[in-house]
């Protein structure tokens, strides 16, 4: 009888435990969103180790920058300024992988954040806080588990990102925000 008892008990909470697990494990993302985001992340891993972003991030890297994010918000994304992100060979291979329907933006960051590179003027030019440059880890890269309006574009998307690595370690990242209809 107390067996009975224990296993009727049990049951339930081992089948809420199971759902729980499976609702952290898809992040909040149906199937098919978590299979096409992860589709995008493998992407962003080959684009992170193309020598154009690599060479693009290590140079802005040794560089360095003095732009901030409210002097980046007031120029025109028509400024040549800015038009040279996109202009850069980077930023053309960036624009180019950009043509995929399913992406809204694609950029480089260095390695404080800062952007290096991209295929359209991005709102906020450091992200150095932001989850897409801070939880972006080797092997695994990140991404958002909430549809929400791209910062850039204001389409419904999913952020991704990947970091860049050189010998090793992390120098940049590499993001994009993944369209979802």
């Amino acid at each position: 009888m107390d067996i009975i008892k224990f296993s009727t008990r049990l049951i339930p909470s081992v089948l809420l435990g199971l759902m729980l697990i499976t609702t952290a494990n898809a992040g909040g993302l149906d199937a098919g969103t978590q299979a096409k985001i992860d589709a995008y992340k493998q992407k962003l891993a080959n684009w992170a180790q193309d020598p154009d972003v690599v060479a693009a991030v290590k140079n802005a890297n040794l560089k360095g920058t003095k732009m901030d994010n409210p002097t980046w918000k007031s120029m025109n994304k028509s400024d040549g300024k800015v038009l040279s992100y996109q202009n850069s060979p980077a930023g053309k291979k960036l624009s180019k992988w950009n043509e995929d329907k399913s992406l809204g933006k694609l950029f480089i960051r260095d390695k404080k954040g800062n952007y290096v590179a991209g295929s359209k003027k991005p709102a906020i030019y450091n992200i150095a806080t932001r989850p897409a440059f801070t939880k972006a880890k080797p092997g695994l890269g990140w991404n958002s588990t909430k549809v929400k309006p791209d910062p850039t574009t204001n389409l419904a998307s999913i952020q991704v990102s990947y970091p860049v690595i050189s010998e090793g370690k992390k120098i940049g990242v590499i993001h994009t925000s993944v369209i979802v209809e």
